[in-house]
């Protein structure tokens, strides 16, 4: 990746900072997309991303990171800006601003394995896919404060994220519902090793949302209850706890794989309780690059019965070098239920449905 590097000088002298420097890399898209409810079309996109970095004299490095495609909310101090800012040390890391939390720190996601990317993320878009965990659930304004300490072969993470009930993500003195948590909260460590030729990772982790976690928007309103076009999956805006464990091995040939399961348990929700499992792999082979994911929700609907929503991706791409690519990417989701309700004013639900996307292009990296 070509990088355009901006060091000032007074910048490195600057309050006797020992160094200091200012890189910009980019990258650029353009292709078709499309899919089975999207017509055929054009693409483009462009990223900027800012990166900042120095040191004190006594070694203590910090930093923060810009990305413009992310950025939008830029001036607003109290929430998300797209912006990342971290301060390291010995002590471990400590990052405020747009981050993983401690769980989603610690396992690495399905679509995050050998994955060459797509122009449009079509293998990482599908319903099935679950990326975030509970990060950003309900009124969380995806501003998260996060430490991670690293020790030989193990990592433990912890991080925060505020509930703010003000304006533009401001948390104001004595919340409207005084029932309501603050933050949001996760812990999760990781363990890595060589075994049996294969580079090994395992991470487990705990995550609570004061509000979210996901579950069926609009459950009984389907304009059409035999297909369920109008299900999304959305918050419950309801307290709901997950664990994760997942485990990721990789080979000298070139293949890696990898799997994540989540439990969620909901407080009060009509949700009695759910799950997913995601699983991934790709292979890297000369120039080219091959991925496939997985992932399966089943939510235990109380006094209904089961829904299951489940998707896959597909990714390829061919490394033109020089920093581009060319990059193909296919997701598909799928919707099945046969729900028998014991409510009287509820009808009894049957559907079964499945839709799709993909897209094809050329990335360029700068």
């Amino acid at each position: 990746m070509k990088k355009v590097l901006l060091t000032s000088t007074a910048i490195v002298a600057f309050a006797g900072a020992a160094a200091a420097e200012v890189t910009v890399t980019g990258s650029a898209e353009m292709g078709v997309v499309g899919g089975s409810d999207l017509a055929t079309q054009f693409f483009q996109d462009v990223d900027v991303k800012f990166t900042m970095t120095g040191e004190t004299d006594g070694g203590l490095s910090f930093g923060a990171s810009v990305d413009l495609d992310e950025a939008g909310n830029l001036g607003n101090e109290f929430s998300n800006q797209g912006v990342a800012i971290f301060v390291s040390g010995g002590f471990g890391t400590l990052t405020m601003g747009d981050t993983d939390g401690a769980l989603d720190f610690v396992l690495t996601d399905a679509g995050n394995i050998g994955n060459p990317g797509s122009i449009a993320d079509d293998e990482t878009s599908h319903l099935g896919y679950l990326g975030s965990y509970l990060d950003g659930s309900g009124t969380a304004d995806n501003q998260v404060v996060r430490y991670d300490y690293s020790f030989g072969d193990f990592a433990i993470a912890v991080s925060m994220e505020q509930n703010p009930q003000g304006d533009d993500g401001f948390v104001v003195d004595g919340q409207e519902d005084p029932d309501e948590d603050d933050v949001n909260y996760a812990i999760g460590g990781s363990y890595g090793t060589e075994f049996a030729g294969a580079a090994v990772s395992v991470g487990l982790g705990y995550q609570h949302a004061e509000n979210g976690g996901p579950t069926i928007a609009d459950f009984f309103a389907f304009d059409d209850a035999t297909t369920g076009d109008d299900l999304t999956i959305a918050p419950s805006g309801d307290r709901v706890d997950a664990i994760g464990v997942g485990a990721t091995f990789t080979l000298d040939s070139g293949f890696t794989a990898g799997f994540t399961y989540t439990g969620f348990d909901y407080e009060e929700d009509a949700i009695d309780d759910a799950s997913h499992v995601g699983i991934g792999m790709g292979y890297a082979f000369d120039a080219f690059s091959v991925h496939f994911n997985y992932g399966l929700y089943n939510f235990d609907i109380d006094g209904v019965g089961d829904f299951d929503v489940q998707g896959y991706g597909i990714a390829a791409g061919y490394d033109l070098g020089g920093g581009a690519s060319l990059l193909f990417g296919y997701g598909r989701s799928e919707l099945d239920a046969d729900l028998d309700s014991d409510f009287d004013d509820i009808a009894d639900v049957t559907f079964d449905d499945d839709f799709d996307t993909f897209s094809l292009g050329l990335s360029m990296a700068f």
